[in-house]
């Protein structure tokens, strides 16, 4: 088995063209299966939020303070 990561803008019409094949390829054959991953930025942020690595704020101008700083 072979795994091919894409990244696509579904914005533009060959983005919308990939997604429509593949939707239409994976309810055809069974032997094509669509994952969705998280890209690396999202796991590294979960990481870090199960480690409890977060900014905790008050409100938001307490929030954007902390970001500033």
């Amino acid at each position: 088995m072979t795994t091919i990561t894409l990244k696509v803008n579904e914005r533009t019409k060959a983005g919308k063209t990939v997604l429509s094949f593949l939707k239409f390829i994976t309810e055809e054959s069974k032997g094509v299966e669509v994952l969705h991953t998280p890209n690396y930025e999202t796991l590294i942020a979960i990481q870090e939020a199960q480690k409890g690595k977060v900014i905790r704020a008050k409100n938001s101008k307490d929030l954007f303070k902390k970001l500033k700083s």
